[in-house]
């Protein structure tokens, strides 16, 4: 995670992001909890519930400061600007070499989810995509080869 750049965010999704750090935190007080008990004292040599527990809290301290890092940096995407050049929180339909039509709706690394056609700017077809416009073609390396995309719309 490099700390000096921006995470590119909808709303809903640094709305979503709270929403994690909220419950990773009361899961981290849960683990806390099992480890002040398992710490009992007589309890500490060779035990593996204060282990496991101690394990837990290190996990979710970690994962707050992930989140809590995310939320610092965060910068809302501007959705519907509709601006016809492609960039964050764009609707983008293309057309391959073979005629199909994708539609991709691009966003930062953190909401992308590729099988919902989220896209991150930061991938290869991502940052092949972001500034073109429509009736613009694009080539882009994947790992199955080369990609050619005509850009059919830009919402």
């Amino acid at each position: 995670m490099d700390l000096s750049e921006p995470v590119l965010l909808t709303a809903g999704g640094l709305q979503k992001l709270k929403q994690d750090l909220v419950r990773v935190q009361a899961r981290r007080l849960e683990a806390f909890e099992r480890m002040k008990e398992a710490s009992q004292p007589g309890d500490i040599e060779d035990n593996p519930e204060l282990e496991q527990a101690k394990e837990e809290v290190a996990r979710f301290d970690d994962r707050i400061y992930e989140l809590q890092e995310m939320i610092g940096r965060a910068q809302i995407i501007a959705e519907g600007r509709n601006s016809g050049v492609a960039e964050p929180g764009s609707t983008i339909e293309v057309e391959d070499g073979e005629g199909e039509t994708t539609v991709y709706y691009l966003v930062g690394a953190v909401e992308a989810d590729p099988s919902s056609g989220r896209i991150s700017v930061e991938s290869p077809v991502g940052r092949a995509l972001v500034g073109k416009q429509a009736g613009e073609r694009v080539s882009v390396q994947v790992p199955a080869g080369t990609v050619e995309l005509t850009i059919k719309t830009v919402r």
